[in-house]
């Protein structure tokens, strides 16, 4: 079946939603800009992050706490309002997608310098409202499986670097991850079940060296994406079952990364008609 305006209708809603029930979820765990109240930051290897900090505004959001919460409103507001605009303007919700665009990546930038969570987690935020800078649906339909190939590309290439830094021919490589990852938590808490859970992996190197395992196989299967869309809903399931073991084994929650599940979702929908 040909991608309808329907279907695009119905990606935004979907995308849109997400954002929302993200928003809520870091908001209930104290995960706002305002509720972190940022008072350093941490360089990155990165040329775009160098050239965003050579402007100063990571350090004036720092010196300013009033502007935690107008950052954090700008972000969370903007895609309501382009939402709402673009339903009757579809050449001003285009225009708006790009603004839209820039405020994701200030924010984003700024609020990754801070020690809250890694830039790679936040990557949907920061490229697929390129999406709805499309005013064609046939533009938005070839974005819309540029941004399927790059997920793919993200998540598989994960497995890739586990081959070049050799950790998937370590049996101790888990149970070493483990230890640096909760090492806080296991001096702090040492009785608590998860606790006695993660010693127990580190304990016995082949359980931890079998998870993973698993876990590098399964991103590795994604490059099957590139070949063929037949797979896809498979793919959405080994992906979220893998958000899920992130956040229960290594308390990384890496659920921003949940709105490329909607490139897979829609993927099967051939190319519009004329």
């Amino acid at each position: 079946m040909p991608i309808t305006e329907l279907h695009r209708n119905r990606f935004i809603l979907a995308f849109v939603g997400i954002f929302y029930l993200l928003a809520i979820y870091k908001l209930l765990h104290g995960l706002w800009l305002f509720q972190v109240e940022p008072f350093y930051f941490l360089n990155r290897f990165d040329g775009t992050t160098w050239l965003l900090m050579q402007t100063g505004v990571h350090q004036w959001i720092i010196n300013h706490p009033y502007s935690w919460l107008m950052m954090d409103l700008l972000f969370y507001g903007f895609p309501l309002l382009w939402w709402l605009v673009q339903r009757k303007h579809r050449l001003a919700g285009a225009v708006l997608a790009v603004v839209w665009l820039g405020i994701n990546w200030i924010y984003l930038q700024c609020y990754t310098l801070y020690p809250t969570n890694s830039i790679e987690s936040y990557t949907a935020w920061l490229l697929m409202p390129l999406l709805f800078c499309a005013i064609r649906l046939r533009s938005f339909y070839y974005l819309l499986h540029a941004g399927r190939y790059f997920f793919l590309f993200f998540f598989a290439s994960a497995a890739t670097w586990k081959f070049r830094q050799a950790g998937v021919f370590n049996i101790d490589q888990m149970s070493g991850v483990l230890l640096m990852q909760h090492k806080e938590y296991l001096v702090s808490a040492p009785d608590s079940w998860f606790s006695q859970l993660v010693y127990y992996i580190i304990q016995h190197p082949a359980i931890g060296y079998f998870l993973y395992l698993a876990a590098t196989v399964l991103e590795l299967v994604f490059v099957i994406g590139f070949f063929t869309r037949k797979y896809d809903k498979w793919l959405i399931v080994g992906f979220i079952l893998f958000l899920i073991m992130d956040h229960l084994l290594m308390r990384i929650p890496y659920y921003e990364t949940l709105p490329w599940v909607l490139t897979l979702l829609f993927s099967s929908y051939k190319e519009p008609e004329t």
